[in-house]
């Protein structure tokens, strides 16, 4: 069995020379080796290897040489013959290793490559193939240094093809780099490492990634800290479907470096809750050999979970949604930190009995504002858009519902935004009401996050209102859900600090 050795290869994917120079100088301080996409480039001379040596003779790192064919994801179309002679001699003379795809392998043996210094690719864009077993087999049957295989999840089940190719390939002692592209195979970039793979990829910034799914060798090296994951490290993370966009990751993984623990908090892009829990994470049925902990649950999947549960925390069950998953003895219990992170900021800034409060919204972040509001006494009414929602929410929490345009003649001193309205990606710049309806309010409490400074936000301090963003209740549940997962107090401050720079990164 060969020794895991986690590395992050940094792509260069600059469209010239001297760009392509700079940023592999740049990479030496977040990366362990480079892979020089020559595709990229368009001011360079493919029929020149020779020219390859202003690009490398000062290069920080062990550096890979790749000139992709267009079928499987290069960005020009340059003969095969022209490019396959490129990278080859230009690893022989001034480059670690070159990368040939598996299908183009033939060619490329007949231009006589160190095999000491090859990678041999298989890419599929499309599919995780059912019959990947066997592509793996015929790929690493051919001579090389390392091998290669990509493939794209389409959904995250497709990950443990990967897995189980790296669990297999490390048995072997074979050097095997394996991931999944697109959301759904984000985790195989971030455990890859740990479970055997050579490498894994990152981008040297947001927008220049080389292939979908792919995230920024910072976020590898800081929010992940995939040096110190192990086979061993405990698994939380947050299912949704999108969950990219989630601070979540940066605010757990931060908690868990300040107070030392072996945890990682990873993104799971999930279409079908059951299946999720089916093959990662119940400890009778589950696929993956891990230390799984807990789990935060978001949209679409926070009612989904509840009948996949073992037990349900009472006030979940007022609330009709699970937020927080924890794994425990063989169980899966299901809590909502969604009313208790609500909730909290809101009463160190008032006392909420006899409080008038108005929400906005009838979708599951209403859901956990009334129960809170109602638990402490205040005085509610639901504004929403949605007659049937809203009449129906507020029926089962006992609350008077009214139309979204009757909030302005309300006399409500506080009110809430429980909708999406003004979310980045969503509604970014928009208010769910007009600036005057927030005049001689004394409250405003956005739920969105992300911006932190929405128009709702900007129209009520600017009617005089106090405000108070969706960012101390992400940082008041995850909390929570920290404490629920470790047994011990979250550090709130580094919390605090992690979600302010996911949010203005």
């Amino acid at each position: 069995m060969i020794e895991t050795n986690p590395r992050i290869c940094a792509v260069i994917t600059e469209e010239t020379v001297a760009a392509a120079v700079d940023a592999m100088h740049n990479a030496g301080g977040l990366a362990d080796m480079l892979e020089l996409r020559l595709d990229y480039l368009r001011d360079f001379d493919f029929t020149r290897p020779d020219d390859l040596r202003p690009l490398l003779e000062q290069r920080p790192l062990p550096t890979i040489l790749t000139c992709r064919s267009f079928d499987e994801g290069g960005k020009q179309r340059i003969g095969d013959r022209v490019r396959l002679r490129l990278i080859i001699e230009g690893a022989k003379k001034y480059a670690e290793f070159c990368d040939v795809e598996a299908a183009h392998y033939h060619e490329a043996a007949s231009l006589r490559p160190d095999p000491s210094r090859l990678i041999v690719s298989y890419h599929n864009f499309d599919e995780t193939p059912r019959d990947i077993d066997a592509v793996c087999e015929i790929v690493c049957a051919l001579p090389a240094a390392i091998h290669k295989i990509v493939i794209r999840a389409n959904d995250i089940g497709d990950s443990l093809a990967i897995f189980r190719l790296l669990d297999r390939s490390t048995s072997q002692g074979r050097n095997l780099i394996a991931l999944a592209m697109g959301a759904p195979g984000v985790i195989t970039r971030i455990l890859g490492p740990s479970r055997g793979s050579y490498l894994t990829y990152g981008s040297l910034s947001r927008g220049m990634e080389s292939a979908p799914g792919q995230i920024t060798c910072g976020e590898l090296s800081r929010v992940y800290r995939i040096k110190r994951i192990t086979r061993n490290s405990i698994i939380t993370g947050i299912i949704g479907q999108p969950v990219m966009h989630s601070a979540s990751p940066a605010v757990h993984n931060a908690a868990f470096e300040e107070m030392g623990l072996d945890y990682v908090y990873l993104p799971f892009e999930v279409s079908d809750a059951a299946e999720f829990l089916r093959q990662f994470i119940n400890p009778v049925s589950r696929m993956m050999d891990w230390n799984v902990r807990g789990l935060s649950v978001t949209i679409p999947h926070k009612t989904a979970v509840m009948p996949l549960l073992d037990e349900i925390d009472p006030v979940a069950s007022t609330i009709g949604a699970v937020n927080t998953v924890v794994v425990e003895d063989g169980r899966l219990r299901g809590y909502n930190t969604d009313a208790q992170g609500f909730i909290a900021p809101l009463l160190q800034a008032t006392q909420l009995a006899g409080k008038r409060c108005a929400v906005l919204g009838a979708g599951g972040a209403a859901r956990a504002v009334l129960c809170a509001l109602k638990r402490e006494g205040a005085l509610v009414t639901l504004f929403a858009r949605d007659a049937n929602k809203g009449s129906k929410l507020g029926g089962e929490f006992d609350t008077p519902y009214e139309p979204l345009e009757k909030f302005g003649a309300s006399d409500a001193e506080i009110v809430v935004n429980a909708t999406p309205i003004g979310m980045h990606g969503h509604s970014e710049g928009v208010s769910p009401v007009p600036p005057i309806s927030l005049r001689g309010r004394l409250i405003a409490y956005d739920l969105v996050y992300n911006p932190l400074a929405t128009r709702f936000l900007a129209d009520a301090a600017s009617s005089g209102c106090r405000t108070i963003t969706g960012l101390e209740m992400l940082v008041s549940q995850a909390a929570a859900q920290f404490e629920m997962w470790t047994g011990m107090k979250a550090p709130v401050d580094v919390m605090r600090a992690a979600a302010l720079g996911a949010i203005s990164s």
